[in-house]
């Protein structure tokens, strides 16, 4: 299955994806996430396929998460992974 959110709280989001699974595509998330001002760290959790954000919720908009969720989608669609 696609990209799931599994938890959100204001600060923090956790979310699956088959793509977590391996560390290149968690790799590739963490430099997109390092550019943006306020994220405190990334967890992946491979064995499951899931990845946890730790933000400043204060400084960063929800729609900045949901741009990030379009470009996880758009590389779940290109590696054939259905939604």
């Amino acid at each position: 299955d696609a990209m799931r959110v599994e938890r959100f709280f204001p600060g923090r989001i956790r979310v699956s994806s088959p793509l977590f699974r391996k560390a290149e595509h968690v790799g590739s998330l963490r430099k997109a996430l390092a550019g943006i001002p306020g994220i405190d760290f990334v967890e992946a959790n491979l064995r499951i396929g899931s990845v946890t954000v730790v933000y400043d919720a204060r400084s960063i908009a929800f729609e900045t998460l949901m741009a990030a969720k379009e470009k996880i989608e758009a590389e779940e669609r290109l590696a054939g992974i259905p939604s």
